[in-house]
């Protein structure tokens, strides 16, 4: 890791390093005075007043809609947890009976009671610790998708940034061939050239003109794709802007395991979950417990009979009675049947898959670490043997055979062979360099932080 090459990642700021022997500028000025290489990608990069990685990523976070569904989860949670802390409501209930309709009118009763549920063996303290880690399991899956949103824009940002490199590098050849093709029309109309060269040249002006429009193409495409994930509107304009080289880690292997199953969130989700399925376990032990209810009734029961007594004044009255009763007492479901065995054991399954998952998923982190780690130190690898034993080769030679033809000395379709040459050399090594930061990315999201 300490010789590992200095890998031009993210931002791919070789996009504005143009071919050795290439007429162009070294940076994207102002388009007007740029040429067509500049123009063909000042549209889409701009290093003053672009938008960086950074910025998308921080745009991402508070616009994808996405994410948003998911950081619901943490209001469910909440609200769940609010409801687990609730005592269960008491009950008031009132009954009126008359004799009349059955031809006792002289029958009347009222009543009025109250019931109040006592939970017994901890219900409540057991669901309030079934919320409270359902709240913390969904702040990790929260934690986790910002961590996959965050690769997976990076992911984006990268294509479009290669997509716009190869579009330059083909700007750049179109630009080259145009200025040889009118070398080349001077030489025929000198009589130096056979007409033939003229019409090679403008060919291949053409052919490089259409796989330009066809480059611009693919760079809208990876735009619109880069506005999904962040979420922006289609009509807005994004314009990127390169960052600065990010240096090889120096993390060994055996740093990053340990750090990538100290800090993926998703395996501290999966913790929470047996963490979760064990409260489960406790609150479906305690609901074997049956809930006592304490019940208070005051009743009012008229009875009038058709004989007549005598008033303390000796006045004829009709015969009643009156009672008013007070009742209390106590009522308890008797656990001898059903004692929740089957949602105890439904409960310990849950628990037990929980663990099993998690043990799971550890080995597949391990795994995703390992083979990151070994993508990344070979995409650097071959991101320093491409720009050294392929581009500069490639660049010094075509600028070399270049040269010689404006001199006479070797023949138009060497030139050309060799430009066609160079341009895939160009594409392969953008390609290297997409893979290589694309592996930085993994490892990063394989470990679950960034890496310094």
């Amino acid at each position: 890791m300490r010789n590992a090459p200095a890998l031009t990642g993210l931002v791919l700021s070789i996009l504005l390093l143009p071919a050795r022997g290439v007429v162009v500028a070294q940076r994207l000025p102002d388009a007007a005075a740029a040429g067509p290489a500049a123009t063909a990608t000042s549209q889409f990069v701009d290093p003053a007043s672009g938008l960086s990685v950074n910025q998308l990523v921080q745009l991402a976070l508070s616009r994808n809609a996405d994410l948003m569904a998911t950081r619901q989860r943490t209001v469910e949670a909440q609200g769940l947890l609010r409801q687990a802390g609730f005592r269960p409501n008491p009950v008031i209930e009132t009954e009126f009976g008359s004799g009349s309709p059955t031809g006792s009118p002289g029958e009347r009763e009222f009543s009025v009671g109250y019931a109040h549920v006592f939970e017994l063996g901890g219900k409540r303290d057991r669901r309030v610790e079934v919320g409270r880690a359902g709240l913390d399991l969904a702040r990790f899956e929260i934690t986790d998708r910002e961590r996959t949103l965050r690769a997976e824009l990076q992911e984006r940002y990268i294509s479009a940034m290669a997509s716009i490199r190869n579009l330059e590098a083909v700007a750049q050849q179109l630009e080259v061939t145009q200025q040889s093709f009118g070398v080349t029309q001077r030489r025929v109309s000198e009589g130096e050239s056979p007409r033939v060269e003229q019409m090679v040249l403008q060919a291949e002006v053409g052919r490089l003109e259409a796989e330009r429009l066809l480059l611009a193409s693919e760079v809208q495409q990876e735009l619109v794709s880069l506005r999904v994930i962040v979420g922006m509107d289609f009509n807005e304009r994004l314009v990127l802007q390169p960052d600065g080289d990010r240096p090889p880690t120096t993390l060994s292997l055996e740093a990053a395991l340990e750090q990538g199953l100290a800090s993926r969130p998703d395996l501290a989700a999966g913790r929470q979950e047996e963490t979760r399925a064990a409260a489960e376990v406790r609150l479906a032990h305690a609901d074997r417990m049956p809930d006592l209810v304490g019940l208070v009734r005051y009743t009012d029961s008229q009875t009038r009979f058709d004989q007549f007594g005598l008033t303390a004044t000796g006045a004829l009255t009709p015969l009643q009675d009156r009672d008013r009763m007070l009742f209390g007492g106590l009522s308890i479901t008797l656990p001898m049947f059903a004692r929740n065995q089957g949602q105890i054991e439904a409960t310990r399954a849950r628990e037990t898959a929980a663990s099993l998952r998690r043990q799971y998923l550890a080995r597949s982190i391990e795994a995703e670490i390992r083979a990151a780690y070994g993508r990344y130190l070979a995409a650097q690898q071959a991101v320093e043997v491409f720009r050294k034993a392929v581009v500069q080769p490639s660049q010094e030679g075509a600028a070399v055979l270049r040269a010689s033809y404006a001199a006479g000395e070797v023949r138009l379709f060497d030139v050309l062979a060799v430009q066609r040459r160079l341009i895939d050399s160009q594409k392969e090594y953008t390609e290297a360099i997409r893979r290589a930061a694309l592996a930085r990315i993994a490892l990063e999201r394989a470990i679950g932080v960034p890496l310094q």
